[in-house]
Parts: structure tokens; C-alpha cells; sequence
């Protein structure tokens, strides 16, 4: 690894994560707003998920493929330009099938710019415990952006008609930021040379490299985890607005606005664990998160029980459940990046690429799966028995963590 980067980059990279966090995080919000002003079920309605997920799954595949060939820079350049284009395009032709194209070409995008952005950060990290800290303190920028949407798409929404598509004007603000974000890190100096691909190797190579990767136990063992965590973060981010509308008894914007308190824990917790990683082994951290958020969401939805159905306007009236059940999100943020950074420097910084491409394939995959599946359990169960599910998936996380710390310690022996 390298010396550390300027902070120029390191701005240009948070930025690019805060802003296709708005965008991707707004699923949720849109699962709700189209119910509302299209009239499709609250199942069609879920597979907004779906063509997100796609798009990401085409993006990493994309990117495991050429992105040594495209560079990482040029390719986090294209795909914010294809983001902003799209996005400015939605109020213009504001349906549900217009909302379906731009999660698609939007997905596709993200996981271009996504592996592109971990494999930056294993390129300018000098050791491992600054790599945990840089991806930690990224990933709290896509929890900013999380809890940006809420609070943009909250200003747009019409509690009055519930067929205005008032909420699709947010999509061009969005796109600002994105052409904003293009123009900040064009100038940007970054030096790939050490990890540029030969022109002359054969294209097949790199995906056979990543079908031989795919096969190893630490890919094996972060799919397990990565599977389990987005089901996790998608089933808080994508139906507490839902959540909080149609069992918590909020009006919309109030219930979009308290949804995104799940966003400030998360940030909260990405931020506090990126110091804490200076100093504690990931180990630890990631079996505190995991205990924590299994508590905290036990508790919350005990709490949901006694709650009774009314229409609710002001933040103070709202039941203590609504301001719990987000608190998951101050131990369930931090998973990700740690996870993540504690696989990815178990091998070599070349290889970063390849194991950071099949992470988004393995989130694209979950996060098309998990988000409908709840969406399903949502409908025929009810909001509580969804959000009670997500203890499975927390299980899952922490069989895989225990996994994943044998499988580096095989590697360093």
C-alpha cells in the first residue's frame, strides 16, 4: 500500500459515496410515494428494489471485468455523468415505469463507482488499520447521504394530494449534486499506475480471476455477511417510512422525516467505530454491533405492541417505538465497512478490485431478494412480524464474523 492519498481525494470520494447514497436510499421512500400517487400495490411497488439491484449486479460485473482497463477514476467520472443525466429526466417523465429506469441506470452506475471507490481506498491506505479508518469514515458519507434523503424527499412530499408527484422534483436536486461531485473530482490527481491492467491481456482473464476468487473462503464467507447485512440495513432503510405510516399511524412526511433517525445512528456509529478502529482490532467491534443491534431491536419491537393506530402530524405525539427502533442503526452502520476492510486486507491490494466486485454482486443479489421478501412478509403479516425477521439475518452475521476472523488467521499462518 501506498502513502496516504491528499485530502482533495479523500473529499472527492466521500462526496461521490454521500450522493448515490441519496439516490439509492430513496428506494424506500419511492415504494411509498408511488403507492401513493400511481396507485401500485405495496408488492409491485417493491420491486423498485429489484431493478436497483439489477443495475448494481450489471455495474459490478462491469467492473470486475474492465475497470483495471477503464481506470478507476475515468469510470467514477462516467458514472456520475450517467447518473445526473438520467435524473434530471424524472420529473419530466414522472410514472412508475420512469422511477423503475433510473433506480436501473442509477444501480448501474453505483456499482461501477463502488468498486471503483474500495479499490481506491486499498490503493491509498498505507497499513490496515488505516484502511479499516478510511473505509469506515466513507461509509459514514453513504449514512450522511441516507439520512440527506429523508430529508430532502420529506421537503417535496404533498401530505395534502396524494396523487401529486411533487416528490419527483428532489430527483433534480440529486442530479446537481451529482454533476457537482463529476466536477469536483476531474481535476483530481490520483496515480494508478501500479495497478493498471496490460492492454494486451486477454478480457476473459479478469472474470476468470473472479470465478477462481469467488470459490475461496473469504469470498465465500463475506457473501454469507453480505447477504445478511443488506437485508438488515434494506429492511430498516427501505420500509421504516412504510413502517411508520401504516403501523405507527404517521402522516408521510412526518414518517419519511423520523425514518431517517436511523440514518443519524448510523453515522454516529460509522464515525465513532473509524477512531475506535485505531486502536481495537475489527474483532471486538463487530461482535459488540452485532449484540447491541440484536438488543435494541427486541426492545423496540416490544415496545411496538402496545402502540394504537391514530393519524399523527407532530414529532412529540409519535410512540416511543419510533425513536427506538432506528437506534439498530448505531451498531448495525458500522458492519459494513468493517467487515469489509477486514476481508479485503486479507489479500493482496491487486486483488482488491476483483473481491470488491463480487461484494456488489453478493449485495446487488441480496438487496433484489431480501427487500421484496419483506415487503411480502409486510403485507401478509404485518410491519412488526417484518421487522422481527431481520433477526434471522443478524444470526447469519454472526456466524459469519466468527467465520471470516478463522479464515484470516488460516491466511496468515
Amino acid at each position: 500500500m501506498s502513502a496516504p492519498a491528499p485530502l482533495q481525494l479523500r473529499l472527492c470520494m466521500f462526496l461521490n459515496y454521500c450522493a448515490y447514497a441519496i439516490q439509492l436510499n430513496s428506494v424506500g421512500i419511492a415504494v411509498l410515494q408511488t403507492q401513493r400517487s400511481f396507485g401500485v400495490s405495496l408488492v409491485e411497488a417493491s420491486t423498485l428494489a429489484f431493478y436497483k439491484g439489477l443495475g448494481i449486479l450489471g455495474g459490478a460485473l462491469i467492473a470486475g471485468s474492465f475497470l483495471k482497463r477503464i481506470g478507476y477514476k475515468r469510470a467514477m467520472l462516467i458514472a456520475l455523468g450517467a447518473s445526473a443525466a438520467v435524473l434530471v429526466a424524472v420529473p419530466l417523465f414522472v410514472s412508475f415505469t420512469a422511477v423503475k429506469v433510473v433506480f436501473l441506470v442509477t444501480g448501474l452506475s453505483y456499482g461501477l463507482m463502488k468498486v471503483a471507490l474500495y479499490s481506491t481506498v486499498g490503493l491509498i491506505s498505507p497499513g490496515k488499520k488505516e484502511h479499516a479508518s478510511l473505509l469506515s469514515f466513507v461509509e459514514s458519507f453513504y449514512k450522511i447521504g441516507s439520512l440527506l434523503t429523508f430529508v430532502m424527499f420529506a421537503a417535496f412530499t404533498n401530505n395534502e394530494d396524494p396523487h401529486s408527484t411533487s416528490w419527483s422534483y428532489a430527483y433534480s436536486v440529486l442530479a446537481v449534486l451529482m454533476l457537482a461531485a463529476f466536477f469536483l473530482l476531474y481535476p483530481t490527481p490520483l496515480d494508478e499506475s501500479s495497478v493498471r491492467e496490460d492492454p494486451a491481456k486477454p478480457l476473459y482473464l479478469p472474470i476468470l480471476e473472479m470465478v477462481r476468487l469467488a470459490i475461496t473462503p473469504v469470498a465465500i464467507t463475506l457473501g454469507f455477511l453480505v447477504f445478511a447485512c443488506i437485508v438488515t440495513e434494506h429492511g430498516f432503510i427501505n420500509w421504516l417510512p412504510t413502517f411508520n405510516h401504516k403501523v405507527m399511524g404517521l402522516v408521510p412526511s412526518l414518517g419519511i422525516q423520523l425514518a431517517g433517525l436511523y440514518a443519524v445512528c448510523a453515522i454516529i456509529g460509522r464515525v465513532s467505530v473509524g477512531f475506535v478502529l485505531r486502536r481495537v482490532a475489527w474483532f471486538p467491534v463487530l461482535v459488540a454491533c452485532l449484540a447491541g443491534a440484536t438488543v435494541v431491536l427486541i426492545v423496540g419491537l416490544l415496545a411496538v405492541r402496545s402502540v394504537p393506530l391514530a393519524a399523527i402530524a407532530n414529532w412529540r405525539e409519535a410512540p416511543l417505538a419510533v425513536f427506538l427502533l432506528p437506534v439498530t442503526g448505531l451498531f448495525i452502520g458500522p458492519i459494513w465497512p468493517v467487515m469489509h476492510s477486514a476481508a479485503l486486507t486479507s489479500l493482496p491490494v491487486a486483488r482488491h478490485n476483483t473481491l470488491a466486485s463480487l461484494s456488489v454482486v453478493f449485495s446487488s443479489t441480496s438487496g433484489a431478494i431480501g427487500t421484496p421478501l419483506l415487503g411480502v412478509v409486510f403485507q401478509h403479516y404485518g410491519g412488526v412480524a417484518a421487522l422481527a425477521a431481520l433477526l434471522g439475518p443478524l444470526a447469519i452475521m454472526a456466524v459469519g464474523v466468527v467465520a471470516l476472523r478463522r479464515v484470516k488467521q488460516t491466511a496468515v499462518a
